[in-house]
């Protein structure tokens, strides 16, 4: 398995850390914690990706997520694969939760904690720990562990009792998995990557004024400010650093989340189609990684 790179969700966790905050209509924030020791695993939000490890590895790991989160019902999974449990394996699952300003490194509050020993007989998840006065609550009934031929899920269904934004991922049309569908979504990754190409920085951000719009209205952070953190321009300087790879000739994968709402397309495994190798570095790259939503007949990127 390759190594890869990927900055978007440590820029978001900065910008959580770092930007001056202003006032907010939402009285916290929200962030997600997993861990694993000794397994290949990947966490999804709304069935949406946001971290993968696909070798063994010790994981504890924490990812701002409040632009995921919705009203009412949510749904974090994680995803492990292993040729074999040993009786020490622990997956452990926690929403965390803090009011603007903490820092969500040292400061945050665990809404819940959720383990699975999956190496130990009989076992079932277990919810360890939870805090009543939370906003997040987890549903009694809604985790289970369950194994499958390609994977195994440990799935974390819980409820939001704070008041949220409705997110562009809730309100893009209901996409049909389908070959019409992906061929439309690689005309929009292909104009972006001609883009790249190009070095085109203010038209890449621009496309995703969406994006840039609800970080920052999750994060507390004026857009000004997010925007900038999403600037290509480093991998534009830096030719002799950074390569863009070739667009691949091959069909997609096409994936959706969300309901069906979000769409996003994968070469091999879950190698994407626009990323920059690392010439001083082999078989290491920093991917881009947009997640789509079409709406009135046109793709936005979401997140």
């Amino acid at each position: 398995m390759k190594k890869w790179v990927t900055s978007y969700f440590w820029i978001v966790a900065l910008m959580l850390i770092s930007a001056p905050l202003m006032a907010q209509e939402t009285e916290y924030q929200f962030g997600v914690r997993w861990s694993v020791n000794g397994l290949a695993s990947s966490i999804d939000v709304q069935d949406i990706m946001l971290n993968f490890s696909g070798t063994p590895s010790n994981l504890d790991t924490r990812l701002p997520v409040s632009q995921y989160i919705k009203n009412g019902k949510n749904t974090v999974k994680l995803y492990t694969w292993p040729l074999e449990y040993e009786a020490e394996h622990e997956l452990r699952v926690s929403l965390l939760y803090w009011k603007p300003g903490q820092n969500p490194n040292t400061e945050a509050s665990t809404a819940f904690e959720v383990l699975m020993m999956p190496g130990v007989e009989d076992a079932k998840p277990e919810i360890v720990s939870t805090d009543p006065d939370a906003p997040l609550q987890p549903l009694q009934n809604g985790i289970r562990f369950s194994r499958y031929e390609d994977n195994d899920t440990l799935e974390v269904n819980f409820t939001n009792r704070q008041p949220m934004p409705t997110w562009c991922w809730e309100e893009g049309d209901i996409l049909q998995d389908n070959d019409a569908t992906r061929d439309s979504l690689t005309r929009e990754y292909h104009r972006l990557h001609a883009l790249f190409a190009e070095g085109d920085n203010e038209a890449l951000l621009d496309a995703a004024s969406n994006r840039t719009e609800e970080l920052a209205l999750a994060s507390d952070t004026p857009e000004a400010y997010v925007r900038d953190r999403f600037s290509y321009t480093m991998y534009f300087d830096s030719p002799d650093l950074y390569q863009l790879n070739a667009f691949p000739d091959e069909p997609m994968t096409l994936n959706l989340g969300a309901d069906n709402r979000v769409a996003w397309l994968t070469t091999e495994g879950v190698q994407v189609p626009i990323r920059f190798n690392h010439v001083q570095e082999d078989d290491v790259s920093s991917r881009v990684r947009p997640y789509f939503i079409r709406r009135d007949g046109q793709w936005e990127i979401c997140r």
